[in-house]
């Protein structure tokens, strides 16, 4: 039974952190979608109050920062999470009108409250990986807007300066010309 137990878990690892689709799929994907069906289901992200790793409160205003906002599902457990970390950093230092957010989701134990052992984790994973982009521990307010129910991490969702999500989320690590494509695509469709 634990030889099972042990392929079982070694099988979850090399698949990485649950990615169903290649994100040169997903990519592909949402590139297709036009101006029109991106304005049709143009939706709001939500109303949210969390806090980063450091505990700085972040809301929603957030948004308004930047033309796009790239928000960043992550765990501490997820290998291709933190790979492409590097990559963000270096985006939302060099895009002028981008920014990178974290949410990580594994820093809260049992009841939702922060976990200081895990939060400290999570800190470390960003200093070591240089990514120097704010990023929410999970809560309530972020799990009431859906930021929970995402199956599968590294997830991703574009949101434009007035709180909408642009085209569709991009599921699994991107290497850095990736998201560069990525990116621009989201900031043709957020202008239109």
């Amino acid at each position: 039974m634990k030889k099972w137990i042990a392929l079982f878990l070694c099988l979850l690892l090399l698949t990485g952190c649950g990615a169903n689709a290649p994100a040169e799929e997903v990519q592909e994907e949402s590139a297709a979608q036009t101006a029109e069906e991106v304005q049709e289901n143009a939706n709001a992200f939500g109303a949210f109050s969390a806090e980063t790793l450091d505990g700085q409160t972040v809301t929603e205003a957030v948004f308004a920062e930047a033309d796009l906002t790239v928000v960043n599902l992550w765990g501490t457990f997820c290998g291709p999470c933190i790979s492409e970390m590097p990559t963000l950093g270096m985006l939302h230092e060099e895009l002028e009108n981008v920014q990178v957010l974290g949410i990580v989701l594994d820093c809260t134990d049992q009841h939702g409250n922060p976990d200081a052992d895990q939060v400290e984790v999570a800190k470390d994973i960003m200093e070591t990986s240089g990514a120097a982009y704010p990023s929410l521990v999970l809560n309530q307010s972020l799990a009431m807007i859906g930021m929970a129910n995402f199956q599968y991490i590294p997830t991703t969702l574009f949101v434009d300066s007035d709180g909408n999500v642009v085209g569709s989320e991009a599921v699994g690590a991107m290497d850095e010309a990736m998201w560069r494509e990525t990116i621009a695509q989201r900031l043709e469709m957020a202008a239109q």
